[in-house]
């Protein structure tokens, strides 16, 4: 079992639910050998996180007897009067091939993974599976610095290429270390630290590793406040949609709004959806949100006397949602809102996540009438293969090429090369965030068929004619249209 590989009879055995306790070589830690010494904790994180803990829930057979806790680790820290580091990590996955989901396949990742993690400890070092993808471990160190060197050991046991049924998958790792104690006073409390630490390492592009900071204690405090205000903002009707009109390049009229959402608090304090969505994603309430923005925005939209669409975005999360078709068919039986008027908008990195699942999502979606459209073209992994491997209605010109319009001639020449792509394919381009007449003229004069910006109009809480007449005198009036034509 993996329990019998990966233990050693030195040391009695963690417990954790669905854990494998890693350990090698720890009966100088149990006895404390060297009491003057500080300890290491480590944990990572495999990315594909939730689907290889169902493959992992599925094979428990085959786990059975391998499982660990970090109640050993309270054992570990109470006959130690030393100083510790603890330090967390995560593993992302990030398959290079399509490796077949199954047990199997997980479980021989893990224990590959394992051993070699186990491999490159010295016989002073502990490790432990604490469940799922998540590991921990401690290791002696005389100066903080020092924790770095089981950092860099156990990194370069990760990232070295695992190889399964004949297709690679490789790691990265992300690590969080903690100080005892100068962090936290017992382990429980020093581990959480070190998740901290973990996820600012995992959210950061510079670096892969970082030591706790008290600040994010208050980081944390603060996200979890945002995040029971988002609940009581639902239930209470703080959110509200904003409208934001789009138009032909070539005549100016009208021919669709984009649904913006919108959270302002009782206090009048407006909050950024940059701030709050992201989190939303992450504990789930972007489905309810979701839902909601979806069905209001449809409700509106059937009340107008001018059948524009209206085009809504949708989060990956969402997307990855098994109800999502039932849900728009239902949404749009309740409303009447024609499903020709429904345009959704999903981005490049909610495709690649998972390619096969989801178009097949998105095939469900046309059947019912809707259209889709690549949001924020162009900033994606693969846009070319994207677009080839579902038929999309529209192509959704990310706004940073018009922002860097006039800043050389490689953005004109890549809208030049998605308008001609788009004329190719027969999709039409919608150019994002159009806010001068100059970069208005521009797109005309290459064949953009639609454009959104400030220039249009800003961002309104209702879609009404004024709006509409306020963006066709901006045309009327342009001087360098004029020109142009």
């Amino acid at each position: 079992s993996l329990c019998r590989d990966f233990t050693t009879p030195e040391v009695e055995k963690v417990e954790a639910a669905e854990g494998v306790a890693i350990t090698s070589g720890a009966a100088d830690l149990a006895s404390g050998a060297d009491h003057q010494r500080r300890l290491a904790m480590l944990t990572t994180e495999l990315d594909e996180r939730q689907r290889l803990e169902a493959d992992l829930r599925s094979s428990k057979d085959a786990m059975q007897g391998a499982e660990a806790s970090i109640e050993g680790l309270e054992e570990l820290h109470a006959e130690h009067r030393s100083e510790h580091a603890t330090a967390s990590g995560a593993m992302r996955e990030r398959m290079r091939r399509h490796v077949a989901e199954r047990q199997a396949a997980g479980d021989q990742l893990l224990m590959q993974i394992a051993e070699r993690m186990r491999a490159c400890l010295r016989h002073d070092e502990f490790i432990a599976r604490l469940g799922g993808d998540e590991f921990v471990a401690v290791v002696p160190i005389q100066h903080k610095d020092d924790a770095l060197d089981l950092v860099a050991r156990l990194r370069d046991a990760v990232t070295a290429p695992v190889v399964l049924d004949h297709a690679e998958v490789a790691c990265g790792l992300s690590t969080g270390i903690a100080i005892w104690p100068d962090d936290a006073h017992d382990p429980s409390a020093l581990i959480n630290d070190a998740d901290l630490a973990m996820y600012r390492a995992k959210a950061s592009l510079g670096t892969d590793v970082c030591f706790y900071e008290e600040e994010m204690d208050e980081a944390v405090r603060n996200r979890r406040r945002m995040a029971q205000q988002m609940r009581e903002a639902l239930d209470q009707g703080q959110f509200s949609l904003n409208w934001q009109l789009q138009a032909a390049v070539d005549t100016g009229d009208i021919t669709g709004y984009e649904v913006l959402l919108r959270w302002i608090q009782p206090d009048g304090t407006f909050i950024s959806p940059a701030d709050f969505i992201p989190l939303a994603e992450e504990n789930g309430l972007i489905l309810p949100i979701g839902e909601w923005v979806l069905r209001t925005a449809c409700a509106e939209a059937a009340s107008w006397t001018e059948p524009h669409k209206i085009a809504v975005n949708l989060s990956p999360v969402q997307l990855g949602h098994v109800d999502l078709p039932r849900l728009v068919h239902q949404v749009l039986v309740e409303t009447g809102l024609s499903p020709s008027r429904l345009e959704l908008a999903i981005t490049e990195t909610a495709m690649i996540t998972d390619m096969e699942r989801t178009t097949h999502v998105l095939r469900q979606l046309k059947l019912l009438g809707v259209s889709i459209a690549m949001d924020d073209f162009g900033t994606g992994y693969s846009s070319l293969s994207t677009l080839r491997a579902f038929p999309f209605d529209k192509i959704k010109l990310d706004r940073s090429f018009m922002s860097e319009l006039d800043g050389g001639p490689q953005s004109a020449a890549i809208i030049r090369a998605v308008l001609a792509l788009g004329e190719s394919l027969h999709i039409p381009v919608l150019a994002e965030g159009v806010e001068t007449l100059e970069q208005l003229a521009f797109l005309r004069d290459q064949g953009c068929d639609e454009v959104q910006g400030y220039l249009l109009g800003r961002p309104q809480k209702t879609a009404d004619a004024e709006v509409q007449a306020a963006a066709r005198v901006l045309w009327a009036v342009d001087p360098s249209m004029e020109k142009a034509a």
